[in-house]
């Protein structure tokens, strides 16, 4: 797959902030913006809310993990998809 179809797939945009890989809404006030960032040499992998109006967005909570992190976010992510559907821990 060509970086270009896998950039129109994925909806990643360049950004002087990073490349960013997604952005959806968390509320009617907020959107969460999942972006590749580097800090000081260490690239990055930056979840984050961010709130008010569109064209003036201000970060607000979040996380921020070391790129090589992403495997075990995503395990992590995929067992709360697997027990979140019984709505209980145990996944009874």
């Amino acid at each position: 797959m060509s970086d270009v179809t896998l950039a129109q797939q994925d909806r990643v945009t360049q950004t002087d902030e990073g490349i960013l890989i997604r952005e959806f809404s968390k509320n009617s006030r907020e959107v969460v913006r999942i972006r590749l960032t580097e800090f000081k040499g260490q690239k990055l992998i930056d979840i984050r809310a961010w709130y008010g109006e569109e064209a003036d967005r201000k970060p607000g909570k979040g996380i921020c993990l070391r790129r090589e992190l992403l495997g075990e976010l995503k395990e992590a992510l995929l067992a709360a998809e697997r027990v979140g559907g019984s709505g209980q821990a145990d996944g009874k």
